[in-house]
């Protein structure tokens, strides 16, 4: 399959998928995230890998959604027209939904993760943050909300506390801060980043299947009361 935003290879038996959009700063659209679903789903459909790096080429990870991005065509039943916020989020086909049911996944981070692209690696099983690497979470200032189920997974990895610090006063924080609170587990150099990410993978892909799907199943049922699905939609109270 040929790719137009990204590059897919096979590492032995860790896929590699890099975001390839740089005119764009690898900021998600909806056919970009087409063709990560594909890529991943395609490294799900190969027994012969275990384990799947999410990266990037270029300075920037990714630095959100593309709100430039050309309109979708509208969908002959709804008459909307998608975008990457309905397309990402929806119920069955969502990205939480579809990084529970992968194989182990693992983010390699290089340089600047801007909104979506902070919390799109929030349901990962594995963040690896490069020296230089960044994250940010702009939407009150921006005056929009955090997606992809952030609030609840957030709060999961750095705790209650900090994740409204964070997302009141739309933090950025560098790759050290992210390693102390949780948000990443591991720092590396930048050049040695993808080797990092690929002997972890190695290690995960050596792992029985059915243990590891069994572990990652417990871990994401018992990791906490809140279900990161059902915080796509607020139900805010009245005033």
């Amino acid at each position: 399959m040929t790719y137009q935003t990204l590059q897919y290879e096979e590492r032995g038996q860790v896929a590699v998928i890099t975001y390839d959009r740089q005119e764009r700063r690898n900021a998600w659209n909806a056919p970009m995230y087409r063709e990560i679903v594909a890529a991943i789903e395609r490294a799900n459909a190969n027994d012969g890998v275990g384990a799947i790096v999410l990266t990037n080429a270029g300075p920037i990870f990714c630095s959100g959604a593309d709100f430039r991005a050309d309109p979708e065509p509208r969908d002959p039943i709804t008459g909307h027209r998608p975008n990457i916020a309905t397309i990402s989020m929806a119920q069955d086909t969502s990205w939480l939904h579809l990084i529970a049911r992968s194989k182990p996944t693992i983010a390699a981070i290089a340089g600047a993760a801007i909104g979506l692209g902070a919390t799109q690696i929030l349901p990962l099983d594995i963040r690896i943050a490069a020296e230089s690497s960044s994250f940010s979470f702009p939407f009150l200032s921006l005056g929009t909300l955090p997606e992809l189920g952030a609030t609840a997974l957030l709060a999961r990895l750095v705790g209650y506390g900090r994740a409204v610090d964070i997302c009141l006063s739309s933090a950025k924080i560098s790759a050290v801060e992210a390693r102390e609170i949780g948000l990443v587990t591991r720092v590396v150099p930048d050049n040695g980043l993808l080797d990092a990410a690929l002997e972890l993978g190695k290690k995960l892909a050596a792992v029985p299947v059915l243990q590891m799907q069994l572990t990652r199943a417990l871990l994401l049922g018992n990791a906490g009361s809140m279900i990161p699905t059902s915080s796509l939609r607020a139900k805010p109270k009245p005033l």
